[in-house]
């Protein structure tokens, strides 16, 4: 996304010094909404390794601090390995 797409879409839906913007993400699978912690902003020689030129602006956001849904994820997974061995298991009788 350009920096300008981003801030004509928050001019066409109106802010002020009070309105928060949060970061957030939705699980394909299951549906579930979460927010994700904003980190930092990083540009520049930090985040290309060459003289800051307007080009790239990065916001990092701490997915792994979103502990429910590393919870969902891992739940998911331990489902479809268990549904896996089951089905294996099956299989082998």
């Amino acid at each position: 996304m350009k920096a300008t797409e981003l801030i004509r879409k928050l001019q066409k839906i109106g802010y002020d010094e009070n309105t928060e913007l949060t970061f957030s993400c939705v699980d394909g699978e299951t549906g579930e909404y979460y927010v994700i912690p904003f980190e930092e902003i990083t540009y520049g020689e930090e985040l290309t390794g060459e003289p800051y030129e307007n080009d790239i602006i990065d916001i990092e956001v701490d997915v792994d601090s979103v502990e429910e849904y590393i919870k969902a994820k891992t739940e998911v997974e331990l489902e479809k390995q268990t549904q896996r061995v089951i089905k294996a298991l099956k299989n082998c009788s």
